[in-house]
């Protein structure tokens, strides 16, 4: 997360102090990214096939490529529903279509087939919820194609052909604004419930506040621990159990100010000592594995210290995968960073103390964002 910034060369001609503008501009309400992928099989003209299969009897080898036709590009606006009025007004499920021509062209020894190249149409609908309230227009299109021909799966004179389409759509208005602004990114896809009801639509586009900006983070860190570490182990119904073994922790909050940019991954390696001939084994492997699949946002304590929670995949030796809740603290001093991580799982606590102090390959960084 350290930064590289080269000092700017030369001489400005005549003062260029940042302040406050007015602008119009086109403003941005929503904004997502989606992508569809299908195999179909599609009809070979009969022609083609007959070509097709005379190459193969000659025993040629038969290919086949499939490209996009340029131009063939288009996004067509179906309608919108309102939805469901937990989101807050101006939240609409919006139905888009996407329309695409691709051009399938057979090879027989890497030479075209004559009639063997033929267009076929691909479409996909998708609804989407969108920050759409009225005065705001939908703005949609197709920005990759990517397809391929799937010859170990023809079936008589058919084909299949396996297609992707990665989407952008963006909900739109003229405005005059006063800002100063950093770059934006799209939004993760909201899951469509399936009960429906009736929202309001204001007269005049009100931003969205709790759905799109996404909320920047007040600070972001880092912490990275690889080597023999002692954690607190309690499993339902058994004593603590203070397991030594080989730990593996990378922590990322916040990446860029970005709550989206977090990821957080443990691997523990339990070493349990040799049990006597002749004694019960109760020396446990204590060994596990956790993923968090989502962050809160982060508390920050000044500069140095940020606390965290979320959920994820809590998953122990030779168990079944639980979801589990978290808690993570970072602490960047000049003194010693320290590293806390409590994972509760139903069956399982795992404490996990880190200090730089007895854990020496300890790294941890803390630092503050800005916001406007």
């Amino acid at each position: 997360m350290s930064k590289n910034i080269k000092s700017i060369r030369g001489k400005q001609v005549r003062p260029n102090p940042i302040g406050p503008e007015c602008i119009r501009v086109t403003k941005v309400y929503d904004w997502v990214v989606m992508t569809n992928r299908d195999r179909n099989k599609v009809p070979i003209p009969s022609e083609c096939f007959e070509a097709i299969e005379n190459c193969r009897a000659e025993g040629n080898a038969v290919t086949a490529a499939c490209s996009e036709v340029e131009g063939s590009r288009t996004c067509d606006f179906l309608g919108s529903r309102p939805a469901p009025e937990d989101f807050g007004p101006g939240v609409q499920i919006v139905s888009l279509a996407f329309h695409v021509q691709l051009q399938i062209q057979f090879f027989c020894n890497g030479r075209p087939i004559p009639g063997c190249g033929f267009v076929v149409p691909v479409s996909f609908v998708d609804d989407v919820i969108l920050c759409f309230p009225e005065g705001t227009e939908i703005n949609c299109n197709i920005y990759d194609v990517q397809c391929s021909v799937v010859l170990n799966q023809m079936l008589g004179n058919m084909v299949m052909i396996d297609v992707v389409m990665c989407k952008d759509v963006q909900v739109e208005a003229e405005v005059k604004l006063e800002v100063e602004a950093k770059f934006c990114g799209p939004r993760e896809i909201v899951p469509i419930p399936e009960e429906e009801v009736n929202c309001p639509i204001p007269t005049f586009p009100p931003q969205c506040p709790t759905f799109f900006p996404p909320l920047n983070c007040e600070c972001q860190g880092a912490g990275e621990y690889s080597g023999t570490a002692t954690i607190s182990y309690t499993e339902l119904g058994l004593p603590l159990a203070t397991p030594t073994g080989q730990l593996d922790l990378t922590a990322l909050v916040c990446d860029q100010c970005t709550l989206a940019g977090s990821n957080l991954t443990v691997t523990f390696i339990d070493t349990p000592a040799p049990t006597p001939i002749g004694t019960p084994d109760d020396d446990l492997d204590q060994s596990f594995t956790f993923t968090a699949t989502e962050f809160e946002q982060p508390e920050c304590v000044g500069t140095t210290t940020l606390n965290v929670a979320g959920t994820g995949t809590f998953t122990p030796a030779g168990g079944v995968a639980e979801n589990a809740t978290f808690t993570l603290s970072l602490v960047d001093t000049d003194a010693a960073d320290t590293l806390t991580l409590t994972i509760t799982s139903p069956s399982t606590i795992v404490i996990i103390p880190l200090s730089a102090v007895v854990n020496p390959n300890l790294e941890v960084e803390v630092e503050d964002c800005d916001r406007f």
